[in-house]
């Protein structure tokens, strides 16, 4: 998957309901992971979609789970939904707080493509394909996603760099 674009009508609202919000983070009303955000409907939509950012979910308006959650509610889950059992939301949430950093990193890499050296094109694909490979459900795995990052940065600035490597 190379165009790293969300379809939320492949998802059952995971970004809604995995991670925590917070109103100083630019959400509406505080939330704890693993509870559903009070504007999701059974659908897993938000019902207050066009409204998010009046309503105080700035913070939404700007998220982009850039595919995870449809790859980890068909692929990895075969169309289930978190709300299925407490057996399938304790494994859906484990999945998206493992994959949702990944894709995020993998589209930052596919973005870098336009500038990074050409001999280094390989090296990228090769990373955004071992970041994006969904075909296990993660289970406990632990995302360190601030290594995560400096290392998708590391890679991009080394990629950019005029210099060989």
């Amino acid at each position: 998957m190379r165009l790293f674009q969300a379809d939320c009508s492949r998802c059952c609202g995971l970004c809604c309901v995995a991670p925590a919000f917070l109103v100083i983070q630019g959400f509406g009303a505080d939330k704890p992971a693993e509870t559903a955000c009070a504007h999701l409907n059974r659908a897993g939509r938000c019902r207050v979609h066009a409204q998010r950012a009046a309503l105080g979910y700035t913070s939404c308006t700007g998220f982009d789970c850039f595919g995870a959650g449809q790859q980890i509610t068909q692929t990895l889950f075969a169309g289930a939904r978190w709300s299925d059992s407490p057996e399938i939301a304790e494994r859906m949430f484990a999945a998206y707080r493992y994959w949702a950093p990944r894709f995020e990193a993998a589209a930052l890499l596919n973005i870098s493509l336009r500038w990074v050296r050409a001999g280094v094109h390989p090296l990228i694909n090769d990373r955004i394909d071992s970041l994006t490979r969904v075909d296990t459900v993660a289970g406990s795995a632990h995302t360190d996603v601030a290594q995560l990052r400096r290392d998708t940065l590391a890679l991009i600035r080394s990629a950019i760099s005029s210099e060989p490597e």
